[in-house]
């Protein structure tokens, strides 16, 4: 609303009779003190400009408001200094957001005080951010390469995420997205998403490391030249095995150097101080981050070859759609590092740990309900959606699994098991294989009280799987599901700082009772069910149940049935080969011959048939002929199970070292 100056809401009438009051009366100058009608006066000035702050708000709805709680706030002084802080924090911001000249003057000497940041119209950006290097149960790094806060939507963008993380001696995990925007109170959500999962001797630059990956500083390391990698090469010796930072072999041999928080702090970019060069500079690093990112970089690669017969095509497609382009993308990015943009420095997880004061982590440890009212807030209030998780794995480290867990040496003395490995190891070798669940919705609910459970919900709009050929550019979709939902209940004892509540370790009774119950059980199920809880109760587990759906209808490939068929046959054909040989056991006399005889004679009858008269690919059509009905069916498919935890890691003397809790 915008009125004349010396209308009924000008500013400098509502200015003169506050200098008359005070002139004349002793009270209006403790009202004047407190700073309201000082923030009346600029909100009146900047509506008589036509442009305020909360200008959906009336403003006799908003003076009233204000007045109506300084006379509540005058009964007290405790409560008066505290509005006289906020209503001077309020003229503050107010005049940032009315007047231009007041923005330019704070964004400049904000710039110049803090030179790390960027001040650039409402946002704060910063750049060069020190890396996050994981050194807990897993070994990693993690680079944010910008983070932009926008004060007038409260939200926070990070632009190009990138993350490597050691799993296991035998598998890493890269993972990058371009865009993270986090709008606070209402939503988080993260774009396209490419993970890919590498390992074997052919992929990865770390193998048989040793299982305590930390050195003398406590830096990650991995072991190079290792038995694996020479088998790939075919060179080198066992001795004088050379030890190299993992961070450096994420990196691609450019690691980042350790640093503190300070420090680390210390080291992110200086920027201009006039406006039109921050704009342009923070326009120029965004479009930096953007073209040197590898997803940009894979894309364009794409794009190139789409201009050349070598172009990417999609089997039965004339081109490809966005979710084929992804998996083109991700099968793309399996060749690059890790962690291809590492900053200068990084920040370990232990020193942020470390961080706080000692008295300050003892109380929070002591008080467990802040924790979960503090995750309570942020997990209503922040729901998650992803556009999409594209996740790559070569086909060359499946069969190389494959090699070591199912085919073993078995190949060398079977002919049948050497023409069905030969017939797998070729469809999978030469292909990287594409999960892409795409439409991602999460929500969690943490709860309170500590006696419910933690509920985390994921819903995915689309689920597929492509075969991709990398040196022929050719993209073959073998699954396709109309969706899929899950649920996890998580325990709430295995929230940090909550070892009061966690179940007591089973004793003898207990174990005696439950094995009573196993041998009164009337039932198999309950049989099952019995020796299962005796189990985890030996072990000291609980569980994270797990529910989750399919969503019909699904469409599978013929290509993808022949190569499951071959594999159902070859593990029936191993079975048969690696079981116990009768007439390898002792006979004492002439009938034990005999059994021992026909039961050779049966498990040689059996292999043949197996191995002649059953025509996997028969099998295969036989299967492909049945899930074409499932192109047309409606329904969920749906499986539930629990995820054993062991509880021994929890277990802490949180009596003796921290002391009782306070807000349990």
């Amino acid at each position: 609303m915008k009125e004349s100056r010396l209308g009924l809401l000008s500013p400098f009438r509502f200015a003169a009779g506050t200098v008359l009051l005070v002139a004349l009366q002793q009270w209006p100058r403790r009202w004047l003190l407190s700073g309201a009608p000082i923030l009346q006066f600029f909100i009146l000035h900047g509506n008589s400009r036509g442009y305020r702050v909360l200008p959906l708000t009336g403003l006799w709805t908003m003076f009233t408001t204000l007045h109506l709680i300084y006379a509540i706030a005058s009964t007290s002084w405790l409560l008066y200094w505290v509005f006289a802080a906020l209503c001077y924090l309020s003229i503050f911001l107010t005049c940032i957001f009315q007047y231009q000249i007041v923005g330019e003057f704070v964004r400049k000497k904000f710039r110049f005080l803090l030179k790390q940041l960027h001040f650039i119209d409402d946002k704060v950006a910063f750049f060069h951010i020190p890396a996050l290097e994981i050194d807990t149960d897993v070994d990693g790094l993690m680079v944010l390469r910008g983070v932009t806060f926008s004060i007038t939507t409260l939200s926070f963008t990070v632009h190009g995420v990138e993350v490597g993380i050691k799993l296991s001696d035998d598998m890493e995990l890269a993972i990058q997205t371009e865009k993270v925007t986090v709008s606070l109170f209402r939503r988080i959500e993260i774009g396209d998403c490419f993970a890919n999962v590498k390992g074997g001797q052919y992929e990865m630059t770390f193998g048989c490391i040793p299982g305590d990956t930390h050195d003398e500083d406590g830096d990650a390391v991995f072991v190079e030249d290792t038995p694996l990698l020479r088998a790939a090469s075919g060179k080198g010796s066992l001795r004088g095995r050379s030890i190299t930072k993992m961070t450096k072999d994420l990196t691609d041999d450019n690691a980042p150097d350790d640093a503190s928080i300070g420090s680390g702090l210390e080291s992110m970019e200086k920027l201009p101080l006039d406006n039109e060069g921050a704009a342009e500079r923070y326009r120029n690093v965004l479009g930096f981050i953007r073209d040197t990112s590898s997803v940009q970089e894979s894309l364009a690669h794409i794009h190139k070859l789409s201009k050349t017969p070598n172009r990417y095509t999609e089997k039965d497609c004339d081109s490809i759609d966005a979710n084929a382009l992804r998996a083109a993308i991700c099968s793309e990015l399996h060749q690059k590092p890790s962690v291809p943009h590492p900053p200068r420095k990084s920040i370990k997880v232990t020193t942020l740990q470390n961080g706080l004061p000692p008295p300050v982590r003892k109380l929070l440890h002591r008080l467990p309900m802040l924790l979960r009212i503090l995750l309570n807030l942020l997990s209503y209030f922040h729901p998650v959606k992803i556009s999409s998780i594209t996740a790559t794995a070569s086909g060359r480290w499946i069969n190389m699994m494959l090699e070591k867990e199912v085919f073993k040496d078995y190949w060398e003395h079977d002919s049948e098991i050497r023409h069905l490995r030969e017939r797998i190891s070729l469809w999978l070798t030469d292909a990287n294989f594409t999960v892409e669940l795409g439409g991602i919705n999460g929500l969690a609910q943490v709860p309170i009280m500590s006696s419910d459970d933690i509920i985390c919900q994921l819903d995915l709009e689309d689920v597929m799987a492509y075969r991709t050929l990398p040196r022929e550019a050719n993209l073959n979709r073998v699954i396709q599901l109309g969706g899929a939902d899950a649920t996890f209940t998580v325990p709430s004892f295995l929230l940090p700082h909550h070892e009061h509540i966690l179940p007591r370790i089973s004793s003898n009774k207990d174990k005696y009772e439950l094995q009573t119950s196993i041998n009164d059980a009337r039932s198999k199920p309950k049989k099952v069910q019995g020796e299962y809880d005796l189990e985890q109760a030996d072990r000291d587990e609980a569980n994270v149940k797990l529910s989750a759906h399919v969503r019909l209808p699904a469409v599978f490939d013929q290509e993808l049935l022949d190569c499951a068929a071959a594999l159902v046959k070859v593990t029936k054909v191993i079975e048969i080969e690696s079981g116990p040989n009768a007439m390898e056991t002792e006979v004492s006399g002439l009938r034990d011959f005999t059994k021992a005889l026909n039961k050779t004679a049966k498990d040689g009858i059996k292999k043949a048939m197996v191995s002649g008269v059953v025509n996997d690919r028969w099998i295969a059509r036989l299967v492909g002929k049945i899930t074409k009905k499932l192109e047309t069916a409606h329904g969920d498919v749906g499986y539930s199970t629990g995820i054993p935890v062991p509880l021994e890691g929890y277990r802490k003397p949180y009596l003796e070292t921290e002391g009782d809790k306070l807000l349990p």
